[in-house]
């Protein structure tokens, strides 16, 4: 996947999910039942899943395509070997973007689980 792509995810989750939450606040408010709310979170976190695992998707496919080296049933490995493909195979920047739809993730599955658990309690409040 491509930094253009990745950025174009990244930001469609986000949108998603706050179209999520604006339309469950807005569907909870009206109808006065804040359970709706807290399913939202569910929601949510299952984006942040998305988010966070394709990285490690990501890496277990490139691992899976670095493993063709086999020698008469024997995996040989050179990590110096390894090391300087990876350097070349792959951007700096381009890992740097897959991290930061990781932490994107991770901050969705903390604000999902928030609002998953303590949703309803905002009838208390209002």
């Amino acid at each position: 996947m491509n930094k253009k792509n990745l950025k174009v995810q990244t930001l469609f989750i986000y949108v998603l999910s706050a179209l999520i939450l604006f339309l469950s606040l807005s569907f909870s408010y009206v109808i006065k039942d804040w359970q709706w709310f807290s399913r939202s979170g569910a929601l949510i976190v299952i984006l942040g899943i998305y988010l966070t695992s394709s990285q490690i998707i990501e890496n277990s496919h490139r691992l899976g395509q670095n493993r063709n080296v086999q020698n008469d049933g024997n995996f040989q490995r050179d990590w110096a070997s390894d090391r300087q493909k990876k350097i070349l195979l792959h951007d700096k920047s381009h890992e740097e973007e897959t991290w930061v739809m990781g932490k994107c993730g991770f901050n969705l599955l903390i604000i999902g689980t928030l609002i998953w658990g303590f949703g309803d309690l905002i009838s208390y409040i209002l």
